[in-house]
């Protein structure tokens, strides 16, 4: 989400162990039988699965005719299939997890459809979303990263449960709920994979029951599309919210956010005074100068921006001091627009106080404390304070690289900072750069697994990591300091070489002109060669005088 954007809120009054999430999801309801076994005592003791069938059968019929209705599976297959995905799971094996799954979805009968396992209806076909269900999703996640996780992961355990003991998957409103409830937990920890995965299953099954199922659905994952950094998908899905819900302030003030962070700012306020003239706001509220302060900030208004953003934090620390997350971005968006006025000594307070808060609610991990010190880098070296500046920029960088919505362009413009701002003009020796190695190993190990190492880009961005490795990477300095350097210059070849056919391609293609970073490309080969070619003549030198010694 950009920085010090307003959350998106929900628009509905909805009234009235990940494991089995994902058994259900590819419809295994025999292996949901089995598993009842391991979680439910029978006659006031455990029975193993084996030992379950033997007594009662599958389904309650004899064993004889429970083969025949499973069409010839091997049974003992699916059931050492069946515990090592349990174990895939407990060891974090995503390999074995993948191939498991999908084995075991190709096992199931020809015959086995989602109209016939289960319920042949779909149950309760009339279920709303009860509000009070919605635990997990409620919880405000401020006591710190390591008891979020243990929270979060109590709750996905308490979801495999429920899963376990329905024969409808999704299909049964609580399930359904549950994973809506638990999509909604997982965004407010940016675990986003997680909240994807969840998301991309149960859709269907949303979209099957309607209102309010589906717009709670379009909702949050506008919500996660922001959290990537997919803003135009999630704009495509706030509309479809307005199309199929009346007027409501929540959804025109999303339209807005959206809006705003796809620097359509002007739509934005048209979409902020609609919501405050359907709220009956003859004044703004806190909301209301959050919102229209941003779009005013974004549109260069600064001096009317400013004024609105102070009250919205100053209103929102009296009447919800408790809720140090919308704080602690108030004072995001608050430095923001210090920073853009000229006046960074007050930024970095505001910045400072903003990466506080974050950390000790969510920890250096979350994408928030990212963003906060992000802006932190940049009102440091706009106040001179290039070390610190530097420090924070390294911390950013790590940030981005590690998290689950990496996006190439806040790579590329830490970087820019690094060498535009700091090395280039004097105010940092190159060699500091190498702190950055790291990090960028990182970032294109993550962008490689997400698939996002293909396009234009991806060759910008990887030209401009080589480009850093290249500039503390001279041959120069003592043996070691040498040895490293060309080690770095190793991976700033390889970086270069993946960037430059993407590059090109990208140009042929008429989706953007990169010719001039083609060249730079070029020329950055051309002085990795001269550079490799002094290391290996200072090798070669070192050699001979080792040999030249007298024994």
């Amino acid at each position: 989400m950009a920085r010090g954007e307003p959350r998106l809120r929900e628009p509905l009054n909805l009234s009235g162990c990940f494991l089995c999430a994902a058994l259900v999801t590819l419809g295994l309801c025999h292996w949901e039988w089995r598993l009842t076994a391991f979680v439910r005592p029978l006659h006031g003791r455990f029975l193993s699965s084996r030992r379950f069938l033997r007594n009662v059968g599958m389904f309650g019929v004899p064993m004889d005719d429970a083969n025949k209705q499973q069409g010839g599976i091997d049974e003992d297959a699916v059931e050492v299939a069946g515990a090592s995905l349990a174990k895939s799971v407990l060891d974090g094996n995503t390999y074995q997890f993948e191939a498991l799954m999908s084995v075991m979805r190709s096992m199931m009968p020809s015959s086995a459809s989602k109209a016939t396992s289960g319920s042949r209806v779909l149950p309760e076909p009339f279920a709303v979303i009860q509000r009070h269900h919605l635990i997990w999703s409620e919880q405000d996640y401020m006591s710190g990263p390591q008891e979020n996780l243990q929270r979060l992961q109590s709750y996905e355990a308490e979801y495999a449960r429920r899963i376990a003991y329905s024969q409808d998957g999704f299909r049964d409103p609580k399930v359904l709920e549950g994973g809506l409830d638990l999509a909604v937990a997982y965004l407010k920890n940016y675990a986003c994979d997680k909240a994807d995965a969840l998301f991309a299953a149960i859709e269907p099954y949303c979209m099957e029951r309607g209102l309010p199922w589906d717009v709670k659905w379009l909702q949050d994952c506008a919500t996660l599309r922001c959290k990537q950094a997919r803003q135009k998908e999630a704009a495509v899905l706030l509309e479809e919210v307005a199309k199929r819900t009346p007027p409501h302030p929540a959804t025109l003030n999303n339209l807005g956010t959206v809006y705003n962070m796809l620097r359509e700012h002007d739509k934005a306020q048209e979409y902020f005074a609609a919501a405050m003239e359907v709220a009956g706001h003859d004044d703004p509220d806190k909301d209301d100068l959050w919102n229209i302060g941003i779009a005013k900030k974004n549109l260069g208004q600064y001096e009317e921006a400013l004024p609105m953003l102070l009250k919205a934090l100053e209103e929102w620390q009296r009447q919800e001091p408790e809720d140090t997350i919308t704080i602690a971005k108030l004072h995001d968006t608050v430095g923001s627009c210090y920073d853009l006025m000229g006046r960074a000594d007050e930024a970095v307070s505001q910045f400072f106080q903003a990466r506080e808060l974050f950390g000790l609610a969510n920890g250096a991990e979350s994408p928030l404390y990212g963003s906060a010190c992000e802006g932190l880098t940049k009102a440091l070296i706009h106040a001179g304070r290039y070390e610190e500046g530097f420090n924070r920029l390294e911390e950013t960088f790590l940030n981005n690289a590690e998290k689950d919505a990496i996006h190439p362009t806040p790579l590329f413009e830490l970087m820019g900072y690094a060498l535009q701002d700091l090395v280039n003009p004097g105010k940092l020796e190159a060699s500091e750069l190498v702190r950055l190695e790291v990090p960028i190993e990182i970032a294109v190990k993550n962008m490689m697994h997400r698939g996002l190492d293909q396009d234009g880009n991806a060759g910008v961005v990887f030209e401009r990591m080589a480009q850093v490795l290249l500039r503390c990477s001279m041959a120069e300095g003592n043996d070691a300091q040498q040895q490293a350097a060309a080690k770095r210059r190793e991976f700033a070849r390889y970086l270069l070489k993946r960037a430059s056919p993407l590059c090109e391609e990208c140009t042929k293609s008429g989706e953007a002109d990169l010719t001039y970073i083609s060249m730079t490309i070029n020329m950055e080969l051309q002085v990795l060669d001269t550079q490799d070619a002094l290391y290996r003549k200072a090798l070669g030198n070192s050699v001979a005088a080792a040999r030249a010694l007298p024994s």
